[in-house]
């Protein structure tokens, strides 16, 4: 693949203005909390988007939007199956996916960010940097069964 980029590097590629735009308000949101990179911690300072790849987070987001598409209103349970850390693997696995390897690394406090970023509510884990999300099972499935089917 070399000299070529998949289609998402060339989706984001110079848009990074409006990415920081976009993002800005989670800075200032209160129940992001101790959120890092790695993921939940004990901390009182706000998040930082500087502490994050953009691009991950970027694409993180539409692969929440393409299988959580189930509104997160509507849903008030939290699931107990799946954790953050679990999502971040399987988000991962599609992106190395579809970017042929170019992507392959999606980091837990990432993957809380977009899940917040697209509606979702998270619940901590305590004593864990991880948080269980209020996502219906099918939709965990719905991913699950994309990675079967492609592998």
């Amino acid at each position: 693949m070399e000299g070529e980029k998949d289609y998402l590097y060339y989706f984001w590629q110079g848009h990074e203005d409006e990415w920081c735009q976009e993002f800005a308000y989670l800075e200032k949101e209160k129940a992001l909390k101790g959120l890092t990179f790695g993921g939940l911690t004990d901390s009182k300072k706000l998040v930082s988007l500087n502490s994050f790849n953009l691009e991950e987070l970027m694409c993180a987001q539409d692969i929440i939007k393409c299988y959580f598409h189930s509104p997160s209103g509507r849903y008030h349970k939290f699931n107990e199956d799946y954790s953050s850390y679990g999502l971040k693997h399987m988000v991962e696995d599609i992106l190395y996916k579809i970017t042929d390897g170019r992507l392959y690394n999606v980091s837990n406090g990432t993957a809380i960010l977009a899940m917040y970023h697209c509606g979702f509510k998270f619940q901590r884990i305590p004593g864990t940097p991880n948080c269980l999300f209020n996502v219906p099972k099918k939709c965990y499935k719905r991913m699950e069964d994309k990675l079967n089917n492609s592998i």
